[in-house]
């Protein structure tokens, strides 16, 4: 008998006749558990089984060749490569490129604050001793026109505070223009203007020429 050959297979003549020999048994096997008699079955009928079992089984190998790869193997094929991360490094020439900033100030820029500072005292100072010599000029005048009519009217320091309850010290500095022994210069202008009401002069008047700071 021929021994059939298949046009896929890669085996040799005398294994695939084996093959095919054995895979007939095996049906036939089967068939014995179903109460079968396999020594009543010809040596045709067994490679007949064997020709069957050996096609099915290449077609389940041509299956599984054209299927192609399994879905985790092409899972893992088309897995993307992780993307590689670029950090932007700072040009040498853009960094020396920037403009250098002193933050520390130096000793002539402290030289001349402090020159600013002291000039700016001084001024206040000045300004203050001036105002102050307004004032003290300007007491003098109104203490001496207050001094001059009280005395045109016969009338006393006591008699002055009897009439106002200004003390007879404030009323004497008051005359003699001495700011030292006086209170704040809003406390001034209310004493010339109490004093001069009482010698009968117009108080509000005399008061506005103490100059207020």
């Amino acid at each position: 008998m021929k021994t059939p050959h298949f046009s896929g297979s890669k085996l040799p003549p005398a294994s695939e006749y084996a093959l095919i020999i054995g895979a007939g048994a095996t049906a036939a096997m089967s068939m014995a558990a179903q109460q079968v008699a396999v020594a009543t079955l010809p040596v045709t009928t067994l490679v007949a089984l064997g020709l069957l079992n050996r096609y099915r089984l290449d077609q389940r190998l041509q299956d599984s060749e054209t299927s192609g790869p399994t879905p985790e193997e092409a899972t893992h094929k088309r897995a993307p490569a992780a993307p590689q991360r670029v950090t932007a490094q700072p040009q040498p020439d853009a960094i020396s490129a920037r403009p250098q900033v002193a933050t520390t100030p130096t000793s002539a820029q402290f030289s001349d604050h402090r020159a600013y500072i002291h000039e700016t005292l001084a001024k206040k100072i000045q300004a203050k001793a001036d105002f102050a010599s307004v004032q003290q000029a300007s007491l003098k005048k109104v203490g001496a026109y207050l001094q001059q009519t009280r005395q045109e009217k016969s009338l006393s320091l006591e008699d002055i505070y009897q009439q106002t309850f200004i003390q007879t010290y404030t009323l004497r500095a008051l005359e003699t223009g001495n700011l030292k022994q006086l209170p704040e210069p809003f406390y001034i202008r209310a004493f010339i203007q109490k004093y001069a009401s009482a010698l009968g002069l117009e108080g509000a008047a005399l008061a506005a020429d103490f100059p207020m700071p």
